[in-house]
């Protein structure tokens, strides 16, 4: 299923000059549903055909190609709902719960990312949680690796905070080790400058 999966993703980006539905995300600030974000570089973000596993409203932006690197916006996921999705029914992922604590958030993180790699195919650890002020909410930031069995492996950031008892975070994520060092000042900066 993940070695699939992973020629899918391949196949759209070889082709894609061919997909239509990608579009440019230029410098400044854009709000993707009530998260502003503030990249200073063009991005491109990535049609919903090409990222079935995110939530409705979820924005997932590359440089170079979605294999290559992403950056994953997850804006106001509501308590009980989970910050991905599966098609798979055998594949429960956990639930956002809005009174989660710093380190409950960073689990979350790592579990769903598990799914989102491909339970089996891949090995995600966390680590360097810390605070983070995004705005006027408090939040946190943390770095996560992950080995996968059938690509690349990668290595990122994800920020996240909630307010008003919804979940806002960011992912970058990016193979390693070239991708992730070339896009990681852009990104960083793109999470941690997030506000409401």
């Amino acid at each position: 299923m993940k070695l699939r999966t992973a020629i899918i993703l391949l196949l759209a980006f070889f082709t894609s000059g061919c997909v239509t539905g990608y579009v440019a995300v230029v410098p400044g600030t854009t709000a993707v549903e009530g998260l502003n974000v503030r990249p200073t570089t063009t991005w491109n973000a990535a049609p919903s055909m090409l990222t079935s596993n995110t939530r409705k409203g979820t924005q997932v932006w590359t440089r170079d190609g979605l294999l290559l690197d992403r950056i994953i916006i997850i804006p106001a996921v509501p308590d009980g709902e989970t910050i991905f999705i599966s098609r798979d029914k055998s594949a429960a992922l956990p639930s956002f719960k809005s009174d989660m604590l710093p380190n409950e958030l960073e689990e979350l993180t790592e579990s769903s990312l598990v799914k989102f790699f491909g339970e089996g195919n891949a090995v995600v650890n966390t680590s360097g949680l810390r605070p983070h002020r995004f705005g006027q909410h408090r939040g946190v930031l943390f770095d996560f690796d992950a080995s996968l069995t059938d690509s690349p492996d990668y290595h990122g950031m994800a920020g996240a905070f909630i307010a008003n008892k919804l979940l806002y975070m960011m992912i970058y994520v990016a193979a390693e080790p070239y991708y992730y060092d070339k896009h990681l000042d852009e990104a960083a900066s793109i999470i941690m400058t997030a506000t409401l």
